[in-house]
């Protein structure tokens, strides 16, 4: 293609080796030759690393932020520079990872493999369609036969497709500055919800999203558009204690997200995207379009579900119509 590729390799002994002997600081300032590539750089391809999720998982807060304390800087950079840039998913499916989420290695690999293979444009109609019906407004519902009954409103907010493009005009229309980077494989419509609206059970058949371990079994049951009862099978106290932690809005209801890759299946932190899938979060939302900024965030997915908008049902058994 006539690139130029420069390949940034960070090894994974020194970084724990930097990491054990109290120099998180140097891994989260890159130095002024990086900074320089990426003022140069027109695409950008990041494969996710460290390899290891749970050693991540358990290290202290102040050391993990000191990793990532360059990532605000970077995405202002990249972006005002006009980088394009990938996040590859199949870089998470390590050995080390796969028992830390209790998945087969070698099955996680070929899902990844698979989807990321996808043409997205072979679903961007669906997309289309499902876009549009959450652009509403009115009363949605989520049901399954796990005991999902769940009823929220939708206030004719923007809904934002997503299908891991990082093409010109994709991250043109992105939120800046992350919109720069998009995940591949990806695949999913969301859009924020009414706050003030929640009525009901939504009960999760897949991990719950925005924490760095397995957490399963969970149940939210909400009232008054307010979460009001929460409980897991695998994990819930590393929810409970963010939970309580939370500010304003943490128990708010804050968006409805439908996936749309059909190869997704296994993929953890990826679980949002299995086509008809569907998602719930709660806390903050002010980054999906919303008006809650609370310093929690998580998403519960009901793989299966029914969704139904007004009274058109627009999702049902692992399709979308």
């Amino acid at each position: 293609m006539g690139a130029k590729p420069l390949v940034h390799y960070e090894d994974e002994a020194s970084y724990w080796a930097a990491v054990e002997e109290g120099r998180a600081n140097l891994i989260g300032a890159p130095g002024s030759h990086e900074w320089a590539a990426l003022a140069e750089t027109d695409v950008y391809v990041y494969f996710w690393g460290p390899e290891d999720n749970g050693r991540l998982d358990r290290l202290p807060a102040k050391t993990s932020e000191k990793l990532v304390e360059f990532n605000p800087e970077w995405y202002k950079r990249a972006a005002k520079y006009g980088v394009r840039g990938v996040r590859m998913a199949i870089a998470r499916a390590t050995p080390a990872n796969a028992r830390h989420w209790g998945v087969s290695l070698s099955a996680w690999q070929k899902e990844l493999a698979a989807s990321s293979a996808l043409d997205p444009e072979t679903y961007r109609n669906k997309a289309e369609k499902l876009r549009r019906s959450l652009e509403g407004a009115g009363k949605v519902r989520v049901r399954h036969p796990n005991g999902t009954d769940l009823s929220l409103r939708l206030v004719r907010r923007k809904a934002t497709t997503v299908l891991g493009l990082a093409t010109p005009s994709e991250v043109r229309k992105g939120p800046r500055p992350f919109g720069v980077m998009a995940n591949v494989p990806d695949g999913s419509v969301y859009v924020a919800v009414d706050e003030r609206t929640a009525e009901g059970t939504v009960v999760a058949n897949r991990n719950l999203a925005g924490f760095g371990s397995p957490i399963r079994g969970a149940k939210w049951t909400f009232r008054g558009g307010r979460l009001v009862r929460q409980s897991y099978e695998e994990g819930g106290d590393i929810v409970r204690k963010a939970f309580a932690a939370g500010k304003d809005g943490r128990d708010r209801p804050g968006m409805l997200e439908v996936g749309l890759d059909p190869k997704a299946r296994i993929a953890p932190m990826m679980q949002e995207n299995e086509l008809g899938a569907v998602s719930i979060g709660i806390g903050s939302n002010a980054g999906f379009g919303g008006k809650t900024r609370a310093n929690f965030n998580a998403i519960l997915t009901v793989a299966g579900a029914e969704l139904t908008v007004g009274d058109r049902t627009v999702v049902r058994g692992g399709h979308v119509f």
